[in-house]
């Protein structure tokens, strides 16, 4: 692998961590604290479920037109719905208004996270483990090593060290909603 002609090197403080625990298997794996942009593109590309996003901006912009708020807050309240959390009373009234819509949404949403979690399993199998590594090998996997991978990919992608390091990212990774519909 070629490399750029630093003149500072980058202080890179990688180790190895294992994952996983007695009943499902333990592997070890390389912790860097960042993905690699292949890592990174490779997830972004299967977790954008275009049509999820446009299904719930379509909505959003409906309710913009008949409410007078904005698309984002529309946005804001159909999410609030969906996670059924809320006590926002026009995420309330969405959810009486538009349960087929908010359904379609979330049943959505639950079919990406899935992909997501098997893709950051699948990347750093390939991409730190074993390059001959393929999706056909991941899903012959636990589950719960599935889970434990993609949160391992999540602490990556926050720049996480483990105990070396504490993050100061935010912890969820969301989104900023402006971003999501276009603003």
């Amino acid at each position: 692998m070629r490399t750029l002609p630093f003149i500072v090197k980058p202080k890179v403080k990688s180790f190895i961590e294992k994952i996983g625990n007695e009943s499902i298997g333990i592997i070890e794996i390389e912790r860097r604290g960042f993905l690699n942009v292949s890592e990174k593109a490779f997830v972004d590309q299967v977790s954008q479920s275009a049509e999820t996003v446009a299904t719930t901006v379509a909505l959003a912009t409906k309710l913009s037109s008949k409410t007078k708020k904005t698309v984002e807050e529309c946005y804001s309240a159909i999410m609030e719905a969906v996670q059924g959390v809320s006590d926002n009373k026009f995420a309330m009234k969405i959810k009486e208004e538009y349960p087929e819509e908010l359904g379609s949404i979330m049943a959505a949403l639950i079919e990406t996270a899935s992909k997501r979690n098997l893709a950051c399993a699948n990347i750093l199998l390939v991409s730190r483990i074993d390059p001959e590594w393929g999706i056909e090998d991941t899903m012959d996997q636990h589950p719960e090593m599935i889970d434990a991978l993609a949160a391992f990919y999540n602490e990556e992608e926050r720049g996480y060290m483990g105990e070396l390091e504490s993050s100061e990212q935010n912890p969820d990774g969301g989104e900023d909603v402006a971003d999501i519909v276009g603003k």
